[in-house]
């Protein structure tokens, strides 16, 4: 605070420094010059405490906010790659779901996601419904999800 009002009370002055020059000097070019240096030396008191300070000891920790920002963006990424699993999972599902629907069955399909490279691709699909193997062909070769990986389950 003390450094705030010392800086403040030499603007102060220096301004009423000027104006007193300005007020004494008579109209015509000495005038012009003497506002001139007052503008400059104004300038300067304002400018003070600028000069005095050393910029090499001036440092700015920036580590905090990096790993912030890396927290987040591992954040976002990890909620981007759940989200669109999700929603390939569903949509799967519902695609599943119409096929089976169209083959006159009555299938409820839940399917398991798997990110390969951050992209994630059916995997796993449990089928509550009759067994059919149509479906399971057409499952195994429209969305690449393996027999193997096909569960089927009768409905409770």
């Amino acid at each position: 605070m003390n450094l705030l009002h010392r800086w403040l009370l030499g603007i102060s002055a220096c301004a009423l420094l000027v104006s007193f020059a300005e007020q004494i000097t008579p109209v015509g070019a000495v005038q012009k010059i003497v506002k001139f240096t007052g503008g400059l030396l104004l300038i300067l008191c304002i400018l003070q405490p600028i000069s005095n300070t050393d910029l090499n000891e001036l440092s700015i920790d920036l580590t905090a906010y990096e790993e912030a920002v890396a927290v987040l963006e591992t954040e976002l990424s990890e909620n981007r790659e759940r989200e669109l699993s999700d929603s390939i999972a569903e949509r799967t599902q519902a695609y599943i779901e119409d096929k089976a629907s169209a083959l006159g069955l009555q299938v409820r399909a839940v399917v398991e996601t798997e990110c390969t490279d951050g992209v994630p691709f059916p995997k796993d699909v449990v089928l509550y419904g009759k067994e059919n193997e149509e479906l399971s062909d057409f499952i195994a070769q429209e969305l690449g999800i393996a027999k193997e990986n096909q569960t089927w389950k009768e409905p409770d």
